[in-house]
């Protein structure tokens, strides 16, 4: 049976995936976003991975590389335990918000931007303001998500996400 592009695009993606919960999780490795196509900023990814396990550094990814980062990301996404304090699906925060779940929201952007430099940081007023909102954008266009500005529970999740990564 031959081995399809469709089935290729597939496997890059889903490989690809794992990396990606796998950077967000482990500061040596480049976060990028999971795609068809073997980019190359995904293989600047898949070396730095490489080198991180002990792996050759090849920027290729052969068996040897696709099982390490299958278990890595196994192994990371078992530990990582859900912070669930976002009200429910519909919720939203945005601009001239106040509260300390907006005093929540901006510790966590803070402690994201400590370790992303691709994460604005935000102010702690407890006011979701101008720097608020471009932190949360930042965090959207990081998470692949549309860039609105308002955290509702996908931005949410990702930045839990992010909150769990930094405590593994």
């Amino acid at each position: 049976m031959l081995y399809t592009e469709a089935q290729k695009q597939e496997h890059i993606e889903e490989i690809l995936g794992m990396l990606y919960q796998v950077a967000l999780r482990d500061s040596r490795i480049p976060i990028v976003l999971p795609q068809k196509e073997y980019s190359e900023e995904a293989a600047l990814a898949v070396r730095a991975f490489q080198e991180a396990y002990g792996l050759p550094v090849t920027g290729e990814i052969d068996g040897q590389t696709w099982n390490q980062i299958t278990e890595a990301y196994r192994r990371l996404t078992a530990e990582a335990i859900p912070l669930r304090v976002f009200p429910s699906g519909s919720f939203l925060l945005r601009r001239g918000d106040s509260g300390e779940q907006v005093l929540l929201v901006q510790s966590l952007l803070n402690l994201a931007a400590k370790r992303y430099a691709n994460i604005a940081p935000a102010g702690m007023s407890g006011v979701f303001d101008g720097e608020t909102e471009a932190a949360v954008r930042s965090l959207q266009q990081l998470a692949g998500l549309p860039e609105t500005g308002e955290l509702n529970l996908a931005a949410w999740n990702r930045l839990a996400m992010m909150f769990n990564s930094l405590t593994v």
